[in-house]
This record gives C-alpha cells, sequence and structure tokens, in this order.
C-alpha cells in the first residue's frame, strides 16, 4: 500500500472543524494533536486510535495508525466520533459508572466493561448518518491482515463480529462487508438467528425511547457471546476513548440502585432478561469488590479501598451526625524560623510572602525559606483527651473491604467523634502478628483509612505496647474494640497484672467487648475493674456495635 505525506495541520484543521459542524457544538477542547505511543515499539495496531485527555482538554489521535488502517480519509469520521463522547455519549462518566455498576449486576465477574461499545453504538448512529461509508473504512482497515497469507478478521471475537454485522444491518452494508467473509457460516452454526438477532437489535435498539432500557436491551443482546466472563478481552478500533469514571462517580453511582427498578421490570417483562441474571441490588461491598476486582494491576486495590473508606463514612455519619463537626482535615503543622533559601534546598519550602515584605526587590535573588513542623497541643487544650484506638483484627472478624465489619465501624464511630470534638486519635490495630500503630492523626479521612487495615488470624491482645504508651502518655484516654477473645488473652500469664498496671497510668481505659455473657466477662476482668478508671462496655450482638459506639462516645467525650 502506497503511503500518503504526513497529515498537514491545514488538513487536520479542516477536519476538526467539519466533526464540530456535524455535532453543531461549541467544545472547549484544544485541535487535535499527535498520540504519544503508550508502549514505544509495540504493535501499532496495539495503540488507540484517537481519545481525549480530559485533564488537559486534548485531542489526540493516531495519525500513523489511521494511515497504516488505510482509512486516511476518515479523519473528520474519527473526530467526529470523539467529539460524539464528550458532548452527548455518555456526556458524563457519572452516567457510565452507573451503567459499569448495573453490568457487574446482570454479569458478575465480567473482566472488560462493555459501556465503551454501547456509547460507540450511540455515537457512530449519529455520524453514520453522514460518514457511514468513512466509519466503515475504519472497521475495515482494522481488520486487514498484517501480512501476505494471513487471514482477513482472524482471531476476531463473537462479540466484534456481532458488533460488526449491527453497523452491516444500521448502514445498509451487505453481510461480510464488515465481518470477515470466512467467519459468517461458523457464527450461524454456532449462534442460531446471528444475522436475525443483529437486524432486530438495529430495528429495536435504537427506536427505544429511555436509555437505561437501550442499555438492558444492549447488555441482553451482547452477553450471548460473551461464553467466560472472566476471560472477556476485545480490541475494537474507536474503542478505549472513553476515560474510567472515579472513585467520586462509581459512588454515587452505587447509591442509584433505586433508578434502575422500573426498567429492570420492563426487561423481565419483555423477556430480556430471565433467571440466569442477577437483578437484585447486592450490598455496597460486594458491589464494590464486582466492580474494581477486574481493574488491572494495583489501581483496583486503590480505587476499592477509596470506595470502601466511602461507605464505611455514611455509615459513621448515620451515627454520629448529631455531633458538631470541626473542620474537615484541621493543620497540625506551624512554620519555623526563616533561614536563607540555597541552591539544591526544596523550591516548596520558600516563603515568597515573607520574602517580598522582608526582601523588597532582592526577593528574586535572596528567597526565604521556613519548614514546617508539628504544633502539637497539649492536652488541655483540646477541651477532650486524646484517644488511643486498640483494634482487633484477627480471624474471627472479616476483611472490612470485603464484608462489613462491625468492630471496625465501631471504631470509626470512636474516633470520629473523637475528631469531630477537636481530639487527636491514635489507632493501634492487632491480631496475633505484630500490631499495625498509627502516629496521632488530626483529620477523619486518615483515621478511617487506617482502622481499614486488616491482619487476619489469631488473637493476642498487644499489652505490652499499651503498657509502653502508657508511660509515655498517661493523660490519654484507650480503648479496646473486641471480642471474647480479649477474655481469653486475659488469663493468659501476667496478662492481668501488665493490664493493670497500664490502667493505673492512663486517664481511662475502656474495654468495648461482643460478649454473650456479661457476668463472666466481669469474672475475668475482675482485678482490672477494682480500678475506678478501668470500664467495661459489652454488646450481644455485632450487629449493636455502631449505635453502642456513638453512645459510648457520648458518654465518654460530652463530660
Amino acid at each position: 500500500m502506497t503511503r500518503r505525506a504526513a497529515f498537514t495541520q491545514d488538513e487536520v484543521a479542516r477536519c476538526w472543524r467539519d466533526a464540530l459542524a456535524l455535532w453543531d457544538v461549541h467544545v472547549q477542547l484544544s485541535p487535535p494533536e499527535p498520540h504519544v505511543p503508550f508502549r514505544p515499539g509495540a504493535d501499532v495496531k496495539d495503540e488507540p486510535l484517537a481519545y481525549i485527555d480530559m485533564v488537559r482538554r486534548q485531542v489526540f489521535v493516531h495519525f500513523e495508525l489511521l494511515d497504516h488502517m488505510g482509512a486516511r480519509d476518515s479523519l473528520t469520521a474519527v473526530l467526529a466520533h470523539e467529539i460524539g463522547h464528550h458532548v452527548r455519549f455518555p456526556h458524563t462518566l457519572g452516567w457510565d459508572a452507573e451503567l459499569r455498576v448495573l453490568e457487574q449486576r446482570l454479569l458478575p465477574g465480567l473482566s472488560q466493561s462493555l459501556t465503551n461499545l454501547f456509547f460507540d453504538l450511540q455515537v457512530n448512529e449519529f455520524v453514520g448518518r453522514t460518514h457511514a461509508e468513512a466509519l466503515c473504512e475504519v472497521y475495515r482497515g482494522f481488520l486487514r491482515a498484517p501480512g501476505p497469507g494471513k487471514d482477513p478478521g482472524a482471531g476476531t471475537t463473537p462479540l466484534f463480529c456481532f458488533y460488526l454485522a449491527v453497523y452491516e444491518e444500521l448502514w445498509r452494508k451487505p453481510p461480510g462487508d464488515l465481518v470477515p467473509k470466512g467467519r459468517l457460516e461458523k457464527l450461524e452454526q454456532d449462534y442460531p438467528g446471528f444475522r436475525s438477532q443483529a437486524r432486530l437489535f438495529v430495528q429495536t435498539f435504537y427506536a427505544l425511547p429511555d436509555p437505561r432500557l437501550q442499555f438492558l436491551y444492549f447488555c441482553a443482546a451482547f452477553i450471548r457471546y460473551i461464553d467466560e466472563p472472566g476471560k472477556t478481552h476485545f480490541r475494537i478500533p474507536l474503542a478505549m476513548d472513553v476515560p474510567e469514571p472515579d472513585e467520586g462517580d462509581l459512588d454515587a453511582a452505587m447509591q442509584a440502585g433505586g433508578r434502575w427498578a422500573d426498567a429492570l421490570e420492563e426487561a423481565r417483562e419483555q423477556g430480556w432478561l430471565d433467571a440466569t441474571h442477577d437483578t437484585k441490588e447486592a450490598d455496597p461491598l460486594t458491589t464494590i469488590a464486582r466492580v474494581t476486582d477486574h481493574l488491572p494491576g494495583k489501581g483496583g486495590g486503590k480505587l476499592r479501598r477509596a470506595l470502601v473508606a466511602r461507605h464505611y463514612r455514611r455509615l459513621v455519619d448515620r451515627y454520629i451526625l448529631k455531633l458538631p463537626s470541626s473542620p474537615a482535615k484541621p493543620e497540625p503543622y506551624l512554620r519555623t524560623t526563616p533561614e536563607a533559601w540555597e541552591y539544591g534546598d526544596d523550591p516548596s519550602t520558600i516563603d515568597w510572602t515573607l520574602t517580598v515584605v522582608t526582601q523588597g526587590h532582592l526577593a528574586a535573588i535572596s528567597p526565604l525559606r521556613r519548614e514546617l513542623e508539628a504544633d502539637l497541643p497539649p492536652p488541655s487544650d483540646l477541651g477532650v483527651p486524646a484517644v488511643e484506638l486498640y483494634l482487633d483484627t484477627s480471624g474471627s472478624m472479616p476483611n472490612p473491604e470485603h464484608q462489613l465489619n462491625s468492630m471496625t465501624l465501631a471504631a470509626q464511630v470512636l474516633s470520629a467523634s473523637a475528631l469531630r470534638k477537636g481530639a487527636k486519635v491514635r489507632g493501634i490495630v492487632y491480631s496475633y502478628a505484630e500490631p499495625r500503630v498509627s502516629p496521632w492523626m488530626y483529620d477523619e479521612e486518615t483515621a478511617r483509612d487506617f482502622f481499614l487495615h486488616y491482619i487476619g488470624g489469631g488473637t493476642w491482645f498487644p499489652v505490652e505496647e499499651m503498657l509502653k504508651f502508657s508511660e509515655e502518655r498517661p493523660d490519654v484516654m484507650r480503648v479496646i474494640i473486641s471480642d471474647s477473645d480479649f477474655l481469653a488473652n486475659m488469663q493468659v500469664g501476667s496478662a492481668r497484672e501488665r493490664m493493670c498496671r497500664a490502667v493505673r497510668k492512663s486517664r481511662r481505659v475502656v474495654a468495648f467487648l461482643a460478649v454473650a455473657d456479661e457476668h463472666l466477662a466481669r469474672q475475668v476482668l475482675a482485678p482490672v475493674l477494682e480500678d475506678r478508671r478501668f470500664r467495661l462496655a459489652t454488646v450481644q450482638w455485632m450487629s449493636d456495635f455502631g449505635p453502642a459506639a456513638a453512645a459510648l462516645a457520648d458518654a465518654l467525650l460530652e463530660k
């Protein structure tokens, strides 16, 4: 194939104007720039054809790939496709997130989201009214054999073939114009009615008045061509161009389940969904797992942690919303005395306001720097005592990221209550292994994230650490959150003796336990209960931990 000259600036500018005119909108996007390969040296076909960087609000086009595909004259259609995603389909990533949450309900374990295909079908229908052949050239070019002797379209999935068959029906192309001809007979054998279903899809999908019904019908049709959800993988041109929704979008989407009730009911009545499709709304932590498990690398873990933290924050607020809030993130740092900034020092330490005031016209050449140091107020200035929370995360309780952990919730309620009163909090998360110890924390987000840590395994209360901390800070209130395992620990060796010593050196110690028999707990802890600084608070059921923690916070912090 003869290569033509590179795209000129005038050519790109003209196609950009034509693409904008097609949608008749004004967008705050910069004109297209050449795509920089994500993986230098990789096959050019593995790179995206076009996409929008929403951070820079910049459109990128892989001009080399477009030319390689023999679809150079399709640039206007490609640009119009990208603009369509931005202005209408999906228009907001919150809508995309809502669809991702629902598709994981319908097909748990789906390894690759279908929402980009859904939006492409909507965008291409509009762009194809005037540029259908240009879009077809993009798909044909993508399927062309990379070398002699290779079957065009070899390796294309049934899902991709059905997607192309839909376009053949939409744009009145003969069978085999886009779907590889060599696959037609086999597809009809494996999926009886393959062609007629594509025709029915076009007649139904674009006539549906509600976007939720459209998505349910889309899922019902395309799910047929996904044999193994956990191994789903497809490469499609003009895909990979809708940005991933962030944690805020997904969190809001998980609260939107009620908005789908009517659409789901109609889909069942129409026969689009059957007993194999799970339409019941799962508990929030299960939903979080479904929408993050398939994400590659560490990104899925970070996203899950952020979504789990938001879920626990809502539960915490449910119990302690009546408490007055302090600023979201009080700043526990003060500036030190100024010093001359020298070349090689961190530029972020320069205090330009002070420099200009004191140095005048020499400010640019003689800046002053000031470091940050912790401002640790004495306990008497806090209004309430500092709080130290010992959270049991042994195997008797679930991982809080996968299932609601009532003891984790209790720790977060107590820490949030103290922080909203202006106190500071330190966390000790323990099991049988070495406990995790946080620094003193001043804001809820940091504390909430720390108390999501989970160790598992056996249980040993770190009485040695409590004794050490009590000797360092006797003015601190200490709260232990555990179950009957704590009582078993206190009966081993000299544990009760060391606990008594730690209590004597603390402002107050509270054992907040889930135990069926409080009388037995008082027998085991009798030596410790003799000290007026020790208190025992119990719940019989794990579900009582949340409200009981709020009541305990009131009792401890309101005085």
